[in-house]
């Protein structure tokens, strides 16, 4: 007897088993090819997909076999076992178009439209008075100069400016909270008090640490760091805290759309911390991330980036009208 139950309920787990595998599969409504960011791409870049599977309470990645059907003279697949992967990298070449993507995974498929973005003529870098000692970088060179012009930046004694030079935490407050005052964001504190105990009175980053701190857009912590190099990542999570709310508004752009539309970046996963920082910073167009498809959170940021960064935000303030936090 005990040993026919056994043997039962062995049985009984075993249907169990394929009854739920069974009721797994025949869960599968949809297969959806997701990317990691948006289907319109610059010639030269590279966009990842991923093939996910809709079983009505929850959605996973499927391994998929992957093909172009339509546009194969225009990019490839980077990966080269796209015809069984649950993600594959598309390759734009440098011509414009579109390119078709079909990918298909336990019965069912899914298409979509790559569109490369046709070539635009290159206009040459506006020509500038380099007020430095030092060379500039062609593509930073307007808003160094711009920044510089509004007292948002300015260079070292020496009079170099460092374009290269890596950018600390401090100068990144300091260049923002600039920015905020030229751009009538924010009004002048003259009620400031020492915040944070490694930036004392004197400090060059400590108006902006009062006004950063005192609007909780700093952590409060006892010390911020001025010295330390800031991050990609770091700072795409200061312009969200601070810009984030109003530049969506004026897009008219909704968080839960925009959060729901990613992941954005290869390197950027749902569950990074910066995921809701860069994707905020992308969909305003304040910080697009790398040509193959990256946003780099932990690369440091320099400069010439620097002042590039915030003449957008600059630019994006004033496009949109933004008046006041």
């Amino acid at each position: 007897m005990l040993s026919l139950g056994l043997v039962g309920l062995s049985s009984l787990a075993a249907i169990s088993t394929i009854t739920l595998t069974a009721n797994s599969l025949a869960g599968l409504r949809e297969l959806e090819i997701r990317p990691f960011g948006d289907f319109s791409i610059d010639p030269g870049e590279q966009l990842m997909m991923t093939a996910e599977g809709d079983y009505v309470t929850y959605t996973t990645p499927l391994r998929g076999n992957w093909k172009i059907t339509d546009g194969e003279d225009l990019g490839y697949f980077l990966e080269s076992q796209c015809d069984s992967a649950k993600t594959c990298t598309f390759k734009a070449g440098e011509l414009g178009g579109e390119v078709t993507i079909v990918v298909e995974a336990n019965g069912f498929s899914d298409e979509a439209v790559i569109n490369i973005r046709r070539p635009q003529p290159q206009e040459p870098p506006k020509p500038i008075e380099n007020p430095f000692k030092d060379p500039l970088p062609a593509w930073a060179g307007e808003p160094i100069v711009e920044l510089r012009e509004h007292g948002i930046i300015y260079g070292y004694d020496d009079g170099r400016y460092g374009a290269g030079d890596l950018l600390t935490r401090g100068q990144l407050i300091t260049i923002f909270h600039r920015t905020l005052l030229k751009m009538n964001l924010i009004a002048p504190r003259n009620d400031c008090a020492m915040v944070y105990n490694d930036i004392p009175g004197g400090h060059y980053a400590y108006d902006a640490a009062c006004v950063f701190r005192r609007n909780h857009w700093t952590a409060s912590l006892s010390s911020l760091s001025p010295d330390e190099p800031v991050t990609r990542g770091e700072t795409a999570s200061f312009i969200n805290r601070v810009l984030g709310s109003a530049l969506l508004n004026a897009n008219n752009l909704r968080l839960g759309k925009v959060l729901a539309g990613g992941p954005y970046f290869s390197d950027v996963p749902l569950s990074s911390q910066y995921f809701g920082d860069t994707a905020v910073t992308k969909a305003v167009g304040i910080m697009q991330g790398n040509p193959d498809g990256t946003f780099g959170t932990s690369k440091t940021l320099n400069r010439a980036e620097a002042a590039t960064i915030f003449y957008r935000v600059m630019k994006e303030v004033q496009k949109e009208g933004v008046r006041g936090l």
